[in-house]
């Protein structure tokens, strides 16, 4: 692992004592509400059903005026339930919910005037069942219009005019409304529904807005009645969103286009399932079903913490992107009230249970609802210009750092002195255990949640328990770690829990084909898990070619190809590998591999993997020359293209560090030797506040003075 270099600059810092409690942050009041945070910023809605229309479900009702300042009636304003025979409208309940926003002076939001799903079957055709001409179709399409906006003129302020005209491949949908008519219909709609209330905002409103070919669609589409003389004052988009899908880097250029348009943008039926999927894209065409399975089932008895925590940040990740481009957004709805109220339940297989909302069965907030609330507070905002101890008290190394359960947790190293004389094998490196640390937030004291897996407790332990890192699958908690067996050979091991902080309970024998240090657990957006590993020197990765053990192990010339680290997609119980590791290579500008002499660019040691933006950053330390550097890939196999230094030398050695993003913000965690007096073997684990330019690139640290 370790060559034994103190930088001489350990004279010029003075070291003085870290204070671990920093100009705090206080956490939000739970008294706060969402309508209260997000006044200035958007609209906050929800949907109503009819119990909470009527006020029956009084609960609901409870949190729907506490929360929201904007409504939406979830079915009963479509043209199946206010005009269900031809001439003869059924107002009654679009009357009561109407009533209830002005009541509660809540914005009112009208859906749906036209759509190809829930419009009675009589719209389309005649007395003999055969389909009528355009110009009935468009009458009918004029009087129901008319008929329904001019209600409620100056009381709904803004309708959602057409609905899902756009297929996900951009081209238009053939409803009998296209069918008939042709696509002039949504230009005449939006016409009829001017006419019928001027002042009143008018939106198209759709799905899967982020898929590409979708978008351009869409755009399309709203060009063509614009130049036209259409009144469209927004588009929204539905948001109705998984775990996995869409990317959020998509989801901000649907953002951006649409707001490109000139229209406002808003978020009109957000929720995000936590179930499995039954194709790519799934989307809301409600006429998709199937059956029912257990598979397909899997929280029918309660979600998992681990399930809870990824979907708050999921949310709090939608709510990030929402406030950066609040100035294009004009409003976020949620799909319902709470769980038991999501349309999910039952969509597109019946009788699942989902989770896809901020509120439970109970309409109980759930535990990231705080979370959210707190992206609305400037002190969240602020910038962390310096570095920062987390924990003087003790000498812990190579932070390994995650968000579970919408905490910061960090499993480090626990550097001791062994009285073992230094070399370049690093034996006197003697780690025995691990702690777990957590942090509400970055600038909070952090928690020792005490030691959670010691070297006494590995049936196949040697010596030297070095860097580990920690994943999450289905609510369990895996940490992959390294140390050397009974033949002090490195091998990587598993240990699992039921919480992020441990305690941590090892399998009996290591990964089997494993070997070398410093493994980095990736979970990538598809669900596939990926572990990144690999040391040179005294981390034994010379001693392998091709994953086997060759004589001599010697390192390449420095003409020759570099040590590359290894990649390798982990089993589905986690616990194996499920193929043998590959090479993971590092090009340099020319698409060249980089040679095994280019000390401040080649591999070392350390590798951490994460993504931004789509891409791949795969970052790791060239040990010998004190740099943590990165490379860019499309691909979590490589190849990935060297792009720089992401932090300078630091006092002792650059080896480890982890990257990650909390509340809308990229840290840095590495250690330096500077409390130690420049011990290289005696560590303190510090975070630091890591920017992106506009390309992607990550701007550089100056390791000595952050």
């Amino acid at each position: 692992m370790l060559k034994t270099i103190v930088l001489a600059v350990v004279a010029l810092m003075g070291f003085n004592p870290v204070s671990p409690a920093m100009q705090g942050m206080n956490r939000e009041p739970d008294s706060l509400t969402l309508k209260e945070v997000f006044k200035d910023k958007f609209f906050i809605g929800t949907a109503l059903n009819l119990d909470q229309i009527w006020e029956r479900d009084t609960k609901a009702v409870a949190v729907v005026k506490k929360q929201f300042n904007s409504i939406v009636a979830e079915n009963c304003m479509k043209s199946m339930f206010l005009q269900p025979q031809e001439g003869r409208f059924y107002f009654k309940d679009a009357d009561r919910f109407v009533a209830f926003g002005e009541q509660n002076k809540m914005q009112v939001i009208g859906h749906t005037l036209i759509w190809h799903s829930q419009t009675p079957a009589w719209f389309f055709v005649d007395k003999k069942g055969k389909d009528v001409s355009r110009e009935v179709l468009i009458e009918r399409m004029r009087k129901h219009i008319q008929t329904v906006v001019s209600r409620y003129k100056g009381r709904v302020f803004g309708w959602d005019v057409v609905n899902e005209a756009i297929l996900d491949n951009g081209e238009w949908r053939k409803s009998k409304f296209y069918q008939i008519i042709g696509p002039e219909f949504i230009q005449l709609a939006f016409q009829f529904a001017h006419e019928a209330d001027p002042n009143a905002e008018l939106y198209y409103n759709d799905y899967s807005t982020a898929i590409p070919e979708k978008r351009k669609g869409i755009m399309a589409m709203v060009q063509q009645v614009k130049v036209a003389g259409g009144h469209i004052s927004g588009i929204g988009m539905q948001e109705h969103n998984a775990l996995d899908n869409p990317p959020l880097e998509e989801v901000e250029k649907t953002i951006l286009g649409f707001a490109g348009l000139g229209v406002k943008v808003m978020v009109t039926e957000m929720d995000i399932s936590v179930l499995p999927h039954i194709r790519p894209n799934m989307g809301a065409e409600i006429g998709e079903r199937y059956a029912y399975s257990k598979e397909t089932d899997p929280y029918e008895k309660g979600l998992p913490p681990g399930k809870m925590a990824e979907l708050g940040k999921r949310y709090v990740d939608f709510f990030n992107l929402y406030l950066k481009h609040q100035d294009k957004i004009s409003r976020v709805t949620l799909w319902g009230v709470g769980d038991g109220d999501s349309w999910k339940n039952g969509w597109p297989i019946p009788g699942r249970t989902d989770y896809p909302l901020l509120f439970d069965r109970h309409y109980q907030p759930k535990p990231f609802v705080k979370d959210i609330i707190g992206l609305t507070q400037k002190k969240v905002i602020k910038k962390m210009n310096k570095s920062k101890y987390l924990y003087p008290s003790d000498y812990m190394a190579d932070p390994s750092a995650h968000v579970f359960e919408n905490k910061i947790y960090i499993y480090p190293s626990h550097d001791r002195e062994s009285g073992i004389p230094e070399n370049d094998n690093g034996d006197h490196f003697d780690m025995r255990d691990y702690h777990v640390f957590s942090l509400e937030d970055v600038q909070d004291e952090v928690v020792d949640h005490g030691k959670v897996l010691d070297v006494k407790d590995i049936p196949w332990s040697g010596r030297q328990l070095w860097d580990s890192d920690v994943t999450e699958k289905d609510g369990k908690y895996y940490m992959y770690f390294s140390m050397k067996d009974k033949n002090d050979i490195f091998r990587l091991g598993v240990a699992l829990a039921d919480k992020p902080y441990g305690p941590f309970i090892p399998q009996s024998d290591p990964i089997k084909g494993s070997y070398s240090i410093d493994p980095c657990a990736f979970k990538d957006e598809n669900g596939c898990y990926y572990l990144y590993f690999g040391g040179i020197w005294g981390g034994q990765l010379q001693f392998y070619r091709n994953n086997k053990i060759v004589v001599p192990n010697e390192l390449p010339k420095a003409d020759e190809p570099a040590l590359t680290p290894k990649v390798v997609k982990i089993s589905a119980d986690m616990l194996e590998f499920s193929e043998q590791p590959r090479d993971l290579v590092i090009l340099d500008k020319n698409g060249t591999a980089l040679r095994q002499g280019d000390t401040e660019k080649r591999f070392f040691e350390a590798s951490w993997m994460h993504k931004y933006k789509g891409r791949y950053y795969f970052s790791y330390s060239t040990g010998d020359s004190h740099l943590i550097c990165y490379a860019i890939g499309d691909n979590p196999y490589g190849p990935f293209t060297y792009q720089g230094v992401i932090l300078s030398p630091v006092v002792g050695w650059t080896t480890h560090h982890s990257i990650l993003e909390f509340k809308g913000k990229w840290y840095l965690f590495y250690h330096d030797s500077v409390p130690s007096g420049g011990k290289t073997w005696l560590r303190s684990m510090k975070v630091v506040e890591i920017e992106y330019d506009e390309n992607g690139h990550i701007k550089p640290i100056n390791g000595l003075s952050s």
